[in-house]
């Protein structure tokens, strides 16, 4: 896709310097020069290298295709010419709404060469542009609510103006169009992120902001005096102003600073003027140009081809980005976030604790540069949960339910961790998460039956019962609550009378309940009814049927039954 629009582009250019006041240039050397320099600039890499940008090439590619079809027309006025440009323009537009630029580059080459066309084919093609613009517009006011953008949301991520005046706003908007004129002239380094804080916000007192206007303010003036002097020079810089202007922040917010896939189509006037300026030379100098041409084609592919390595795949291109965008905060949880995943992915336990301590530097660095990214955390506690720091897990989850109160994600995690820390006997851990959970939950008895598990482990009694007691209150027939109440009361208070009644109430309220079951198993062996043992551990048996445990019990209940055959049979199975 990207080989074809380069011969759309160079038929276009050529097709467009055909006409006067262009017409007097070396047309199809000028489209041919700025059609190399267009392939071969470093800045595409991004738009040709990650598939998700294939729409800013089928745009392109649909915009020019519309034009290159309207001149077709003129040559030969086929009707039907006019209905397929009008066609492939709205698929741009369904590409990608950028492609409505296009209409204003078409407008002012009519400025500029308007003398040569009838009104008839002027208010045709005008038609022609407008009526699919219309219709998409129409399309996406119905669908988004907005013709052309919709709210930012109010969050530093979505929109890096969030926390600056309307002066630093506009002073920093300045200062990136000088980067992106840097990036053009020399396109190093390259990164596809420059999310807050990678971008500083300036205001009118920084001289960077003063060098950016003075840029402007050249660029205008050079438009305006090349306008019958030189002609394709003010033409070209119209066609970077009228592309860049959609994407530029200065008509509206689009939600970060800058990008590089931004200038894939106004980029087109900056190598149309550089081809002039070339072919320009040629004629005087034609050894140097062509030296200094082949010089920066080839300055520019080595580093096009060195770039497109690191869009090999998201753990290339985030670790790579994220070392060159140190103060972004996203690059940096993005390559914690890929790095997590490779380590989800190994076996090899050396393997995942580096990758692990890995992804922790790079959220410590997203964390400095935004301390308010509740991605940062999430990732935190994730990557600690598998380094089974429980503990400082813990803490990332809670500022993720600090951050995030509303949504259910961070309480799920704060349960993990608490489950896990509790299976590793890592109580106070466990007892902080349940305890925080039955705060914000109290009527959970998910929650309360988890810290009573802890306060049981912990050997705090009365703590435990209190919490069991409670959790039969909201739920009277909860066999879980029962069957720990019966174990307390066994192991613990001696009273088996209590036990025996709980125990027996948690198998009526699930009979299919095998740990109740195999404690009323047990209970029994102890009081030496061993047929009741028997009778219970075979019920909690069919519910639990691969437990060691269980078939062991079975034998020894047989074995004290004096039933021998059967008591080997199933200490044998234990075994």
């Amino acid at each position: 896709s990207y080989a074809l629009l380069m011969v759309i582009l160079f038929l276009t250019i050529k097709a467009l310097l055909a006409f006067p006041p262009f017409n007097n240039e070396n047309a199809k050397l000028i489209a041919f020069i700025s059609t190399l320099l267009y392939l071969f600039h470093p800045i595409h890499t991004e738009v040709v290298c990650n598939i998700k940008s294939l729409d800013e090439i089928f745009s392109m590619l649909g915009a020019l295709s519309a034009i290159l079809l309207l001149l077709s027309y003129h040559n030969k006025t086929k009707t039907y010419k006019l209905f397929l440009s009008g066609f492939i323009f709205f698929i741009a537009l369904l590409s990608k709404e950028n492609a409505l630029t296009w209409v204003g580059v078409w407008v002012f080459w009519l400025i500029f060469t308007h003398k040569s066309f009838s009104k008839k084919f002027i208010v045709n093609s005008l038609i022609v542009l407008l009526v699919p613009a219309a219709l998409f517009l129409f399309i996406r006011s119905q669908v988004l609510g907005a013709f052309l953008y919709t709210e930012i949301p109010e969050e530093l991520l979505n929109n890096p103006f969030i926390h600056s005046t309307k002066a630093e706003e506009l002073a920093t908007v300045f200062y990136t169009w000088l980067l992106y004129f840097k990036l053009l002239i020399f396109p190093h380094p390259l990164t596809h992120d420059y999310y807050p804080n990678q971008i500083p916000i300036l205001n009118f007192n920084s001289p960077m902001v003063w060098l950016a206007i003075l840029l402007i303010v050249t660029v205008i003036v050079l438009m305006i005096v090349s306008w019958k002097r030189n002609p394709i020079i003010s033409f070209a810089i119209l066609m970077f102003a009228v592309n860049f202007s959609m994407v530029s922040n200065l008509l509206f917010n689009v939600g970060t600073f800058m990008n590089e896939r931004f200038v894939f189509s106004a980029s087109a006037g900056f190598t149309l003027a550089m081809g002039w300026l070339f072919a320009k030379w040629g004629e005087q100098s034609p050894k140097w140009a062509i030296y200094v041409l082949i010089i920066i084609l080839g300055l520019y592919g080595v580093k096009t081809v060195t770039r497109s390595f690191a869009w090999k795949d998201n753990l290339t291109l985030f670790t790579t980005d994220a070392k060159t965008s140190r103060n972004s905060a996203k690059v940096q949880v993005s390559a914690a976030e890929v790095l997590i995943k490779e380590a989800e992915k190994t076996n090899n336990p050396v393997k995942k604790e580096k990758l692990l301590l890995e992804a922790l530097q790079y959220l410590k660095r997203g964390g400095e540069i935004y301390p308010e990214y509740y991605g940062v955390y999430d990732l935190g506690g994730k990557a600690q949960f598998y380094l089974k720091n429980y503990d400082l897990s813990l803490e990332n989850y809670l500022i993720c339910a600090k951050l995030n109160p509303k949504i259910p994600t961070p309480y799920n995690n704060i349960y993990a961790v608490g489950v896990n820390a509790f299976n590793d006997s890592v109580y106070d851990v466990a007892h902080r998460a349940f305890s925080f959970l039955t705060n914000k939950y109290p009527d959970s008895t998910k929650y309360l039956f988890q810290l009573a598990l802890v306060y049981k482990s912990t050997y705090k009694i009365d703590s435990a019962i209190i919490i069991l007691n409670k959790i039969i209150k909201k739920d009277s027939c909860n066999a879980d609550a029962y069957n720990q109440l019966g174990e307390i009361y066994a192991r613990f208070l001696g009273n088996n009378r209590k036990a025996e009644e709980y125990l027996l109430k948690a198998v009526q309220c699930d009979p299919t309940h095998s740990s109740a079951l195999e404690n009323l198993g047990v209970f029994y062996g102890m009081q030496g009814r061993s047929k009741d043992a028997l009778n219970y551990f075979k019920k909690a048996h069919k519910y639990n049927p691969n437990s060691k445990n269980l078939i062991q019990n079975i034998g020894l209940a047989y074995k004290n039954l004096g039933m021998m055959d059967s008591a080997q049979y199933y200490l044998q199975k234990a075994m």
